[in-house]
């Protein structure tokens, strides 16, 4: 058999070729990439090589190589194609970039008629527009002529329909994001096109360009002239529901399309502020993530045909009591579209309240005899867009930043793309509640019920008789609570502005009279101001004589300087943590004198016991006679107001007879009076040794426990006792305040049995 010889050693040694090319393997990666990349560039492919001469070939001879086709192109998988022409799932936009395109193609490919929309065109016939196409064709809507001057006036078309018409074209191209280079690309990213436009742009600025038809914003004056004109009319969706969707609107700074498509689950009582509301914004069009659209404050406002939340209840309890159970919050109707599945009634609604406003409101003469806008300015008219305009325009005369505004109106910022805005939050409270409180006309305010008042009315009592309708649809208590004292003020008050139905308005001052109390209007409205510290959003309440003077001489609440009022605020927050600081160290420094004299006591009994005098003598003999009369555990009790326990001595387990403070009160439940054990430390047994014993400590411990809940949540006794005071009076007995907390448990049961002053 044949075999292999082994390798020799002249075998393994590798030749010169070989050296080399281990050598230049050896060499760094990036250098051979490189090489490589040159080596590309440098010499092509023969196949590259050979096109290009067939091109040029076919370029000099002019034959029929010149016209000859290209080799089709694979598209396939790239997911274009031509939309459909759908009425029933198109929108509105869409709907009039089919209008555009088709309108193009005509100018393009002159036909002997216009094309319909429902024409196709393919990816070939879209392939051979070209800046130059898409730049004549809007000369021709604009000047009517492909080649314009400095003198000609474009009076076809406005700057922003022609950006428009750009978008509509750029939605059917098949290369839509890339822009034109080289021929290929998007034809409407190109200078040609944008040059157009910019001219345009420039000519309406020098009056050479055609008349404006954008809506202008509203004012205020016109908004309270919408606001009375409606009222005027008789039917209820005009006095009640209109007005709430466009105080509503304004609030939000949304559009038509943001209130009509609320549902009616959507207003939640606020988690932070039990006084005021919150919402989302889902239907928003700039909303396309969920982050984008956080919890959105609501505030009551002083001017009461401003006032978002007395609207909001007026409109709920009687639009409840004839529709129960709604899906939306301003439309009972549910109108499925067969082929799309899309509820159309929220469009219903927006189509009837903007006929409404055309019909009632725009075309009266009362409302174009309000002059208060320039004659440049209103040559478009108003239109529900100009609700936001006017919103958006209000809050930055207050004074807020464009920031402010975009956060509280929900419209896309330009972040750049950097990555540290991945990071950022997008709700932006401090913002959110500054720039609603500035839309509450007259400044932002909270219903609460009078002092005094509160006791002998129960929030049960408001649900019942106030809102009844309103509590069985809603199960949250914080709404409740905020709509109940809204529609109360509403239903008492005599204010020709607020518009309440005869209904509401007699059920409730019925149920309000058979109280027989001699306050007319239980509900006040306190004033409040919007403030930050650190990343903390506070919204304090202000009382009458804080209110800061404006340049007018009246009070400013948040109309006026801001600064200075926060340092008003701040002010009182150090004042009243001072105060409750200063409480604490005197109730510290008075557990500490009677500890301090406890013992002082003790070692003077001890040294007078064992100090060898007579008097010394005396005081061991009494004592030894007191141990040998007293048998084992015997209770003794000391008449020399001691705390303490002498050895030998067991402390008496009961209560005193006739407590006169509750200061005496609180040091019987934690230190025992006259020597006796606190209460505290009862036992079982102890406490339920009579019933007379069990039912003191039943009634005293409601004052115990009051107390004990207050100082754990950071005050100190006597701050809690004076709490108390406050709450029941300063003349009120300790049995009587007993009575009272007893009643008030089961009147604020919703709440724990805690009264609102007491929380």
């Amino acid at each position: 058999s044949f075999t292999t010889p082994p390798p020799t050693h002249n075998n393994i040694m590798p030749t010169v070729a070989a050296k080399k090319k281990a050598k230049k393997s050896k060499a760094p990666a990036r250098k051979q990439r490189q090489q490589r990349q040159r080596d590309r560039y440098s010499s092509p492919s023969n196949a590259v090589a050979a096109a290009a001469a067939d091109a040029a070939a076919a370029s000099v001879a002019g034959g029929a190589a010149a016209s000859a086709p290209a080799p089709p192109r694979n598209y396939e998988g790239d997911g274009w194609e031509y939309p459909r022409y759908d009425l029933a799932t198109l929108s509105k936009n869409e709907k009039a970039y089919f209008d555009y395109m088709c309108d193009l193609m005509t100018f393009f490919h002159k036909p002997d008629e216009p094309y319909p929309p429902t024409k196709v065109f393919t990816r070939e016939e879209l392939l051979l527009l070209t800046p130059k196409v898409v730049r004549d064709w809007m000369a021709m809507k604009t000047f009517g002529k492909l080649d314009y001057g400095p003198g000609d006036k474009s009076l076809g078309a406005r700057y922003h329909t022609l950006g428009y018409m750009k978008k509509a074209v750029s939605w059917f191209m098949p290369n839509k994001r890339p822009g034109w280079c080289d021929g290929r690309g998007n034809p409407t990213k190109s200078d040609a096109v944008n040059k157009i436009i910019a001219d345009v742009k420039v000519k309406e600025s020098r009056k050479m360009g055609a008349k404006s038809r954008v809506k202008r914003p509203l004012t205020k004056a016109e908004f309270d002239l919408e606001m009375k004109l409606m009222r005027e009319q008789p039917d209820w969706e005009s006095q009640i529901k209109f007005p709430t969707m466009s105080v509503w609107q304004f609030n939000f700074i949304g559009r038509i399309d943001d209130t009509c498509h609320h549902e009616l689950t959507d207003p939640k009582g606020h988690k932070t502020f039990s006084f005021a509301l919150q919402s989302k914004v889902r239907w928003s069009k700039n909303v396309v993530d969920e982050r984008q659209c956080p919890d959105q404050i609501i505030l009551g406002a002083d001017d009461p045909s401003w006032c978002l939340l007395l609207l909001l209840g007026i409109y709920l309890e009687s639009y409840l009591a004839a529709h129960p159970d709604p899906k939306y919050l301003f439309t009972e109707h549910v109108n499925i579209h067969p082929v799309s599945h899309v509820d159309q009634a929220p469009d219903n609604i927006k189509n009837k309240w903007r006929q409404r406003l055309k019909k009632v409101v725009w075309s009266r003469p009362e409302f174009e005899d309000v002059e208060c806008m320039d004659e440049d300015e209103n040559e478009g008219g108003v239109g529900t867009h100009s609700r936001r305009k006017f919103a958006a325009d209000y809050a930055s005369n207050c004074g807020h930043s464009e920031t402010a505004i975009e956060i509280r109106g929900r419209w896309k910022r330009l972040r750049g793309g950097r990555i540290v805005f991945q990071y950022i939050g997008l709700k932006k409270s401090f913002e959110d509640a500054s720039v609603c409180g500035s839309l509450c006309i007259g400044g932002p305010i909270k219903y609460e019920l009078k002092e005094g008042i509160d006791a002998s009315i129960p929030m049960n009592w408001i649900y019942q008789h106030v809102i009844p309708n309103i509590r069985r649809r809603f199960h949250d208590t914080r709404l409740c609570t905020v709509l109940g004292k809204a529609v109360l003020y509403a239903c008492m008050s005599e204010d020709d502005k607020i518009v309440v139905p005869n209904e509401i308005r007699q059920r409730v001052r019925t149920a309000y009279n058979q109280l027989n109390l001699e306050e007319t209007q239980p509900i006040e409205k306190i004033r409040l101001h919007i403030h930050r510290m650190n990343d903390q959003l506070f919204i304090t309440p202000i009382g009458e004589g804080q209110l800061v003077a404006g340049a007018s001489g009246g009070s400013a609440g948040m109309l006026g300087t801001e600064a200075v009022q926060t340092l008003i605020i701040r002010q009182q927050q150090y004042q009243q943590e001072t105060n409750q600081r200063f409480d604490s160290q005197a109730s510290q420094l008075y557990e500490l004198r009677n500890y301090c004299g406890c013992q002082f006591r003790r070692l003077n009994n001890n040294i007078r016991s064992f100090g060898g005098t007579i008097e010394g003598s005396f005081v061991r003999q009494r004592t030894q006679q007191m141990v040998t009369a007293t048998p084992q555990n015997e209770v003794v009790v000391r008449n020399d107001n001691q705390q303490e326990v002498e050895e030998g001595i067991v402390q008496l387990a009961e209560l005193s007879h006739n407590p006169t403070s509750l200061h005496d009160l609180w040091r019987e439940y934690r230190f025992g009076l006259n020597g006796r054990k606190p209460a505290i430390q009862f036992t079982r047994k102890e406490r339920n040794v009579s019933r007379a014993v069990a039912a003191k400590y039943y009634r005293r411990n409601y004052v115990w426990q009051t107390i004990q809940r207050l100082v754990n949540a950071g005050h100190t006794a006597e701050v809690a006792i004076e709490k108390i005071r406050r709450q029941y009076g300063y003349s009120t007995s300790p049995t009587k305040i007993m009575i009272l907390i007893q009643k008030d448990k089961a009147i604020f049961k919703d709440d724990d049995g805690i009264p609102p002053n007491l929380r």
